[in-house]
């Protein structure tokens, strides 16, 4: 049998990635596994640095702002899943740097992506179930 003890999805709250999160939960239950799951803010770096580009000054609270709205909408999608959870909102840039990069630090037995991300399949050395 399939040994899957760590499963980690990408969400960026389209209807993919929620489609995406729910098969990982159904999965995480089913194998006991520990959800972890990632959202890159991709909104609040663009923002950022084109405002920096244009010498525009960035409220001081925007990125613990945007985490907590963030961390909050992801906490209420997993309202039903009672296992081993671990929520990452990371700010520091794109997807396609960022995702390659907590893949190798948690080591998921399991990578879920939407089609959008199936090119970051390529960065990294796990076993990746790509949505449509």
């Amino acid at each position: 049998m399939v040994e899957i003890k760590k499963i980690l999805v990408n969400i960026q709250f389209d209807g993919a990635s929620l489609k995406a999160l729910e098969l990982a939960k159904d999965l995480a239950k089913k194998y006991n596994s520990q959800l972890v799951v990632f959202h890159e803010i991709v909104d609040v770096y663009m923002m950022k640095k084109v405002a920096t580009s244009f010498g525009m000054p960035v409220p001081p609270d925007t990125d613990e702002k945007s985490k907590k709205s963030a961390l909050e909408k992801i906490e209420d999608l997993l309202a039903d899943f009672n296992g081993d959870k671990k929520v990452i909102v990371d700010i520091s840039g794109r997807v396609k740097d960022a995702l390659p990069k907590f893949v190798s630090e948690e080591k998921p037995d399991l990578l879920i992506i939407t089609d959008d991300y199936e090119y970051i399949n390529k960065k990294v050395n796990v076993n990746t179930l790509i949505v449509k």
